[in-house]
């Protein structure tokens, strides 16, 4: 399963099942500085997971500056705890106003569309349903962390993967935002791979197959 332009929404790849309407709706938002070609491994791994799913990976809305098509979703330079929050929030109608185009012209509802990201991507799809209800009934937040303090999300089921050496997301910090989303009622899950930093392996993509494999 190969990522490849999509020709009805511009700047984005696509692959898996598109005719004549599918049946799943598989959203992939890339880190900081990446591309939507470099979710081409959680396209192949997740995009198969149930029949007749359509796979998306949109790319970043500006220029990351680093090198050539380098994206970002929201600038970092100069980024603190107070202004990374109004800069996410920023972006947040844009990307909505994204995902309800594509759910309007595949006619697949929010309850059969899921969000995938890594890092930064995985932050913006934490906020899109933290701010957005029925926008997408999975989320599968790969390094990435809740925009605000934890609230409900009702609809929305909510799976964080993180490596437990991972810097740039401390553990317990993120373990604490869990519990929290938890204790006020959303449905919400927490893996961790013991030997890995900032990034994924499998033994965390296998944990997101059973996910979206058990509906």
């Amino acid at each position: 399963m190969m990522l490849k332009p999509c020709s009805w929404m511009p700047h984005t790849l696509q692959c898996g099942h598109t005719q004549p309407k599918p049946d799943m709706l598989l959203v992939l938002l890339h880190g900081w500085g990446a591309r939507a070609e470099d979710m081409e491994v959680l396209a192949h791994t997740l995009g198969g997971c149930q029949p007749r799913t359509l796979t998306l990976a949109p790319q970043g809305f500006e220029s990351a500056g680093i090198s050539t098509g380098a994206r970002q979703w929201f600038d970092v330079q100069g980024m603190t705890p107070h202004n990374r929050q109004l800069r996410i929030a920023a972006v947040l109608p844009r990307m909505a106003a994204w995902i309800s185009t594509v759910q309007m012209q595949t006619g697949v509802p929010w309850h059969n569309t899921v969000l995938a990201g890594f890092s930064q991507g995985a932050s913006v799809a934490l906020a899109l349903a933290c701010v957005h209800e029925r926008l997408a009934a999975k989320v599968l937040a790969f390094s990435g962390r809740l925009p605000e303090a934890a609230k409900p999300v009702p609809g929305t089921s909510l799976h964080f993967f993180t490596g437990a050496q991972d810097a740039l997301l401390p553990l317990e910090e993120l373990r604490a935002s869990v519990q929290n989303l938890h204790t006020v009622g959303s449905r919400v899950t927490l893996d961790v791979a013991e030997n890995l930093g900032h990034s994924i392996n499998m033994q965390l993509l296998d944990r997101a197959r059973n996910y979206l494999v058990s509906g």
